[in-house]
């Protein structure tokens, strides 16, 4: 099987006053496409710092990351933005919703984004609220929902596009434990049912186990690897 997102010798450091801090070190690792890959470890181990290189917003010092068949780390800017805007979903953990539009508009964005016409736009974010039951948020702003169908509607504009990969950066740690689970749950279902590639870093290991395979990060290396069946 051909890996939907392939890593080499992946390495980011900052220069922090004189000195260099190296976040990720050396880093090589593979996602298949239907994947739901979870990734833990303590606070300043390098999981963050991995998941925006893979979103693209960082750039990595040294190594390549493949996503989709694509050298990602040659791209102009203006081809990175194209590139996340089409083919990268991101969940984030204070849902980063615009508060002076609705939830229907705020999930509608990244198709305003990509040019799609309005017809268009109406089906796939008609068809969304649908999906998830969620048709009495729609006229909402975010400020009027609470903090899980803030994450909903979150997790609903970044999936909106069909994105190749989910990146999701503690998508449960500003919620309750009750709430955080319902996340879960409907992130499992986005990968069983829709095939959704994912990748989830947390620092909760409860969390992670949703997924059927966990890196474990540390001081910016990958530890080892579990898997579930």
């Amino acid at each position: 099987m051909n890996p939907i997102v392939k890593v080499e010798h992946l390495k980011k450091s900052f220069i922090v006053g004189e000195n260099e801090v190296i976040a990720v070190k050396d880093i090589s690792f593979s996602i298949n496409k239907g994947e739901f890959v979870s990734c833990v470890g303590p606070s300043g181990s390098g999981k963050t710092t991995l998941l925006n290189l893979l979103g693209t917003i960082e750039h990595p010092t040294k190594g390549t990351i493949i996503i989709d068949g694509e050298d990602v780390t040659k791209f102009s800017p203006n081809e990175l933005a194209q590139f996340r805007r089409r083919k990268i979903g991101f969940v984030f953990q204070f849902f980063n919703l615009i508060d002076g539009l609705t939830a229907y508009e705020n999930v509608e964005l990244p198709l305003i984004f990509d040019y799609q016409d309005y017809s268009e736009r109406r089906k796939k974010v008609n068809k969304l609220f649908d999906d998830f039951d969620l048709n009495n948020l729609k006229h909402k702003f975010p400020e009027e929902l609470s903090s899980g169908e803030r994450q909903r509607v979150a997790i609903m504009r970044s999936i909106v596009n069909d994105p190749l990969i989910l990146l999701c950066d503690e998508a449960t740690g500003n919620l309750d434990s009750q709430t955080g689970q319902k996340i879960l749950e409907l992130l499992k279902e986005l990968n069983e049912k829709k095939s959704t590639t994912i990748l989830m870093v947390t620092h909760d290991l409860s969390a992670a186990k949703v997924a059927k395979r966990t890196i474990h990060m540390r001081d910016g290396i990958i530890e080892r690897e579990t898997k579930r069946n």
